[in-house]
């Protein structure tokens, strides 16, 4: 089970300051408005923002001020309210943070402010432990490094809570997580101004000794935990919850677990309702189904955000790859005009005491000496125009290149966590046979272990599904997608791109691969009503099925009935049937347009023609189709309001 740490969003608040401000907010606003210099206004931004209890609005006081900061160049405004909404956007928004953070840090470096200098570079190891735990790390410790040099107050930034927090959700270093906590403990005793309370660390104790085995301890810092919060702390009861349930105690498990899930904690609500899920799952099968279906839908959202958050990071790493290349070029440019002027001072210089030698010698060979000026002038030039060419091929050879690897990378990547969908899923299929077979003998503990065993294939099969999905999310953004709204839409057009799609998609994947195809498009039928990336999906999976069947016709079978070679064939045919218009426009009508896609090959058996349409019923070997193409094509037609048949002869 993942263990969550207290966000830093909170445990910071000793350097964002949302303690109460003396002033009212409204006091500020009307400050604000009346404020007579531009200095005295990012002074007020950042006091709205400890004033201003919304997160959003704290946000946009905080972006306003360090955009009107820069704007009038205020150094001391850019570190004050680009270190604050760094934070602030750090939590959720990292990628938008680490800009502001970095530009925050430039300056208070340059201005030697040491206290805004660490601050930037802590908040920034919060930032890329979103998604970079090592980086993050290696800020913490510098952040820790500059505030034992300059004897900055750990009152002033929380670096010892940071790191009990950062050992504390990496669960390989328990250790050093208490070691850190304890070092933020103690000071929360002593100081009066420390932000984050003593009664708050217990959790994170209990955390710790639940995760090292000591299961007694930690239920007495949970409880301590519950006790000084005023009930509020769905962590605690979820892990209370956890060992109840190892004590074979399931009342009370279910009882401070549903606890946990009431308090509405985001990031706990996955793990509490599977808890209640589990817990449930073999005296009342109705409320076991109620928990598993508040985990879905849970997990549908993070997994969402997840998605959001893994095509943000592409961006944010294309983005820093393209400033690295500019700044390479700027230094490059830099450093030539740098020697273009010293060798231009040298030429000229050595120019003039010719041209100085030769006037003394001979005012005749004036004019040889202009020669040779002209054509140092043309080499220089000439040696500018070259360096901005191979510039130029230097850009265009790194975006080739990241294209390249980024092509290269998601081919690679997204095999292995397919293969780990596929293996789990056969395992799951043999499991689910096992369970049926105790079910009938009545063996209940035998049934509940392999209940276990499923649900623990089914996360890892989620967990790599999801790595799989956030691979081709990053690229989904260049392809189009479906909007679900039906437009009028050439469906001879459709079908004629999605079958030369097919042919050539797997002319790729085999060189060896042929088949011949014909087209009998009705002209008549016009544009028609349909989703025509749904529609085009249906018709691309009926075609490469065809062209797959032939296919391997093809590798068994060198001759026909008749003794003439096989050819492999597949037909694609649209007719307009029944009476009355097609439907146009989004215009009502009555008639129906047939689509055919009609393959030689060796014909489906009677025996399993019934079971096309099933989810997973495939006749491929094992890594080639999932099951799933036909059955989600049947759903997309009868979505449309019309019918999928099959027509098939054995031979």
């Amino acid at each position: 089970m993942k263990t969550l740490t207290l966000t830093l969003f909170l445990a910071l608040t000793c350097s964002v300051g949302f303690a109460q401000n003396n002033q009212k907010l409204d006091s500020l606003k009307l400050a604000l408005t009346n404020a007579a210099s531009d200095t005295l206004r990012v002074l007020i931004y950042e006091k709205l923002m400890n004033a201003e209890p919304d997160g959003k609005k704290q946000i946009e006081f905080g972006l306003a001020g360090f955009a009107l900061a820069k704007r009038i160049h205020f150094e001391k405004g850019i570190v004050l309210c680009g270190n604050k909404v760094g934070l602030l956007l750090a939590h959720q928004e990292h990628f938008k943070a680490i800009p502001i953070l970095m530009e925050a840090k430039q300056v208070a470096e340059k201005t030697n402010d040491k206290v805004g200098f660490a601050t930037s570079i802590g908040y920034l190891g919060y930032a890329y432990g979103k998604f970079d735990a090592e980086k993050s790390l290696d800020y913490y410790f510098r952040c820790k490094g500059l505030m034992e040099k300059d004897k900055i107050s750990e009152e002033i930034l929380a670096i010892s809570l940071v790191l009990g927090f950062h050992y504390k959700a990496d669960n390989k270093n328990l250790d050093s997580a208490l070691y850190y906590l304890n070092k933020s403990y103690q000071l929360s005793l002593k100081s009066k101004i420390y932000a984050y309370p003593p009664f708050a660390h217990y959790r994170h104790f209990g955390q710790v000794c639940y995760n090292k085995g000591q299961k007694d301890l930690a239920l007495d810092y949970f409880r301590k935990s519950v006790a000084n919060s005023g009930g509020v702390n769905e962590y605690s009861y979820y892990y209370i919850a956890l060992i109840f349930r190892e004590r074979n105690q399931l009342d009370s498990a279910k009882y401070y677990a549903q606890k946990s899930l009431n308090l509405e904690s985001t990031d706990i609500a996955i793990e509490s309702a599977t808890l209640l899920f589990e817990l449930y799952q073999q005296d009342d099968p109705a409320k076991a189904l109620k928990y598993h279906i508040i985990a879905s839908e849970e997990k549908d959202s993070r997994f969402n955000q997840n998605k959001i958050a893994q095509a943000n990071k592409l961006l944010f790493e294309d983005q820093e790859r393209e400033a690295t290349i500019k700044r390479k070029v700027e230094a490059e440019q830099a450093e030539y005009k740098s020697k273009v002027k010293m060798y231009a001072l040298f030429g000229g210089l050595f120019g003039l005491s010719i041209l100085a030698l030769l006037l003394f010698w001979n005012i005749r060979n004036k004019q040889k000496a202009n020669i040779v000026l002209q054509d140092q002038k043309d080499k220089v030039e000439n040696t500018l125009t070259n360096l901005k060419s191979t510039q130029s091929q230097l850009i265009q050879s790194e975006k080739m290149a990241s294209l390249g690897e980024l092509t290269a990378g998601i081919a690679h990547e997204i095999q292995n966590p397919l293969n780990f969908v596929n293996n789990f899923s056969e395992v799951n299929t043999e499991l689910l046979a096992e369970m049926k077979a105790e079910i009938d003998k009545g063996n209940l503990e035998e049934v509940k272990a392999l209940a276990n065993d499923i649900i623990d294939n089914s996360q890892k099969i989620a967990h790599h599904g999801k790595r799989a999905g956030g691979i081709v999310s990053g690229m989904l953004q260049h392809s189009r997608t479906s909007s679900g709204k039906r437009e009028p839409t050439n469906v001879n057009k459709l079908a004629d791109e999605y079958l030369r799609l097919a042919y050539h998609g797997l002319r790729a994947k085999d060189k060896s691969f042929n088949a011949e195809m014909k087209t009998d498009f009705d002209e008549t039928i016009g544009n028609i009503n349909i989703v025509p990336q749904d529609m085009g999906r249906v018709i691309l999976n009926l075609i490469t099925n065809a062209f797959y069947v032939v296919n391997e016709k093809s590798k068994h079978a060198s001759t026909g009935s008749a003794g003439q070679s096989y050819e492999p064939t597949v037909l694609v045919s649209t007719r307009r049937t029944l009476s009355g218009p097609v439907p146009q426009g989004g215009r009502e009508g009555r008639g129906e347009v047939l689509i055919s896609v009609k393959d030689n090959g060796n014909g489906i058996p009677q025996k399993i023609l019934d079971k096309i349409f099933q989810p997973f019923f495939t006749t491929k070997p094992t890594g080639q189709g999932t099951g799933l193409g036909l059955s989600l094509s049947y759903d997309i037609v009868k979505a449309h309001g019309g019918e999928l048949k099959v027509v098939t002869k054995e031979g």
